[in-house]
């Protein structure tokens, strides 16, 4: 629950608006920072004369780096004793030159205060596993899940529990139900609907094929007949609120855009971000109630029979719980007719005897007319991703029956951008990109910042916190939990990646990228960088750089916008001359490595900002009466482990 301190800062910051202040100062003003995360892309690495590395890091940061293997660096950077190393640099009793580090160069002062700020303002991920309410699952509820589902759903499980009884005691009043925002397979909600929580859960998931998942899994599991679905279209007038001034979310993109702004990227598991355009006089919001599941005493489920004798089943099933399924497409926090509809459900929405599986009921909601619900909600999510999660966190401000969020997000790249480009000027590092300026100009009031006071934040030539697409892919990255063997493929894959960009450029399948003045300005006569997008390629790819090109060639070669220049000028090339490529850039691989983990580790800031911001802004609502952020579940199983709380006075 609520600790004394609201964010997980270390030791140092005494209140969280002197270190809010820092966060966004060192996010707004070190230029190096900027450039890491959001100012370069690994494509470009090797088609900049001079390349990246030479352009991004100072000289005596390349001297030390190359003193060092990789290895080590990702030690100073991650884990290695930093303060002590900045004491002995601030002395300097035994002189400069006789000072070593890991039988090599010492880091440089500049190097270690960088590592310091970093560590310093980027939130605590250390999780209290002594104090976690975990609650170990029965493997007929565990049905499906994978090690790491596992891990979160029990700990996640058991601190909404107890998040919601407190939530009752401190307001009086019971929670009602729990809204599962972006439910997918609905491992939380199951959980949750059974022993020995028994809650009432409304899930709410826009694809259809994860809540037929779901019900499958819910009747692998006993813990419910199948039954006929049941659809409702529900018509309500949009409900304006200061905070998203009744306009509608545009469209989001999907996985497969963001694919092009940071390939090979591993992103955590997740539910594709939500999002259409509709009318702005009238919000038609439609869902689907895939019905709503009562958890049953077992013999209401028949008997198995062995031998002609009755058996029980494996386990009892639960009696206390209920599942409601909503295929719904969420737009923005406004949940007042879903919730009504479960919780006060319409005599024209019943089922009858003559319902069929295909059965449409029509209903009008008008929010001002109907009855005040009884329905007092908490919403959750468990990695629901870009601009959902916002959707998630307003939903406490804009529903008189929502008392209590608690959400987890993930994939920050599927967030939008709400304040526009940033308009300080940068050493321009990386290339024109369609992407860039499609993202940074979509001005979508639902993306992120949310709160006022990173929306009006002043920076030298700026007003407002602002991050691209790329800065937002790399905070999902996650570090810590690199081994040896992880980092060499993460190294491989981005090297190749860079290398097969070189080529591309060589042999006229891109142009080579020029150096913009303004990376978001419409300029209809600048030549962007076409964006060579190659996917996930197969494990066998990785094995040597011949057989990547190779792959990604063959992957090419069925995309129409590449497959003539492809199949001209790189399916034509032999293994020598592939391979002459990879000895002649073989030295920029350690230098390529050393730029990953540098944005690797400075993306932590960008995670912390995005996260601050949700928290400030339950922090600037009077409704709001406590909120707090706290890490849920282990970092090494699973990373982005930061859930945003907040409950209503």
């Amino acid at each position: 629950m609520a600790r004394n301190r609201p964010l997980p800062l270390s030791e140092e910051w005494e209140d969280p608006d002197t270190y809010i202040k820092e966060l966004l100062n060192f996010a707004t003003t070190n230029v190096l920072f900027m450039n890491l995360c959001g100012g370069v892309h690994m494509v470009d690495f090797l088609t900049r004369e001079p390349d990246l590395y030479t352009s991004l890091l100072p000289e005596e940061w390349r001297a030390f780096f190359e003193a060092h293997d990789i290895h080590d660096i990702l030690q100073l950077l991650l884990r290695e004793d930093i303060e002590s190393l900045r004491t002995n640099a601030t002395n300097g009793h035994t002189g400069a030159g006789n000072r070593t580090w890991k039988d090599g160069a010492f880091p440089p002062q500049s190097i270690l205060d960088y590592i310091h700020q970093v560590r310093r303002l980027s939130l605590r991920r250390e999780f209290d596993s002594a104090g976690s309410k975990k609650t170990k699952l029965p493997r007929h509820v565990a049905v499906g899940m994978k090690t790491k589902k596992e891990h979160e759903v029990e700990h996640f499980s058991g601190y909404v529990a107890s998040l919601s009884d407190t939530v009752g005691e401190r307001r009086g009043e019971p929670v009602s139900h729990i809204v599962d925002f972006g439910s997918g397979r609905n491992y939380l909600g199951r959980t949750l609907a059974s022993s020995p929580f028994h809650k009432h859960i409304i899930a709410i998931e826009r694809k259809h094929q994860y809540i037929a998942g779901a019900m499958g899994i819910d009747v692998s599991a006993k813990l419910r007949e199948r039954e006929k679905s049941k659809t409702v279209y529900v018509h309500s007038r949009k409900k304006s609120c200061n905070d998203c001034n009744g306009t509608p979310e545009v469209a989001s993109s999907d996985k497969a855009e963001a694919q092009s702004e940071m390939e090979n990227l591993q992103a955590p598991e997740n539910v594709p971000v939500q999002g259409e355009t509709v009318d702005d006089q009238e919000d038609v919001t439609m869902f689907k109630m895939l019905g709503e599941i009562t958890l049953e005493p077992h013999e209401l489920l028949g008997s198995i029979t062995k031998g002609g004798q009755k058996q029980k089943p494996e386990h009892e099933i639960d009696t206390g719980g209920t599942i409601s399924y909503i295929e719904h497409n969420i737009q923005d926090g406004y949940l007042e007719p879903i919730i009504d509809h479960v919780v006060n459900p319409s005599p024209a929405t019943t089922p009858s005897e003559t319902d069929t599986d295909e059965t449409n009921t029509s209903i009008t909601i008008q929010p001002d007319e109907q009855q005040k619900s009884d329905a007092r909600v908490m919403v959750v999510s468990l990695h629901s991703c870009g601009n959902l999660v916002h959707h998630g966190v307003r939903s406490l401000v804009m529903n008189p029956s929502v008392v209590a969020v608690a959400m987890i997000g993930c994939c920050y790249n599927l967030m939008t951008e709400r304040l526009g480009p940033a308009t300080y000027k940068l050493p321009v590092l990386r290339s024109l990109h369609p992407r860039l300026q499609a993202t940074g100009n979509s001005y979508d009031p639902h993306g992120f910042p949310m709160s006022k006071y990173f929306e009006t934040h002043e920076s030298p030539g700026a007003i407002g916190m602002k991050f691209n697409i790329t800065a937002r892919m790399m905070a999902v990255q996650a570090p810590y939990n690199w081994g040896h063997d992880d980092s060499e493929r993460f190294f491989a894959r981005h090297y190749f990646r860079a290398l097969l960009q070189r080529i591309f450029v060589d042999r006229g399948v891109t142009p080579k990228p020029g150096i913009p003045e303004d990376l978001y300005a419409d300029d209809e006569g600048a030549e962007m960088t076409t964006a060579v997008i190659i996917g996930s390629l197969p494990k066998r790819a990785f094995e040597s750089f011949t057989a990547y090109v190779r792959a990604a060639t063959a992957r090419l070669l069925r995309d129409p916008k590449h497959s003539a220049k492809v199949q001209e000028h790189i399916a034509t090339m032999t293994d020598e001359e592939i391979q002459r490529y990879e000895a002649d850039y073989f030295p920029a691989k350690k230098n390529l490595s050393v730029i990953w983990s540098l944005m690797a580790f400075s993306a932590q800031v960008v995670e912390t900002v995005i996260v601050v911001d949700r928290w400030q802004f339950l922090r600037e609502h009077d409704s709001v009466k406590e909120c707090w952020v706290e890490p849920v579940f282990e970092y090494s199983e699973s990373p982005r482990n930061l859930a945003v709380i907040g409950i209503k006075k």
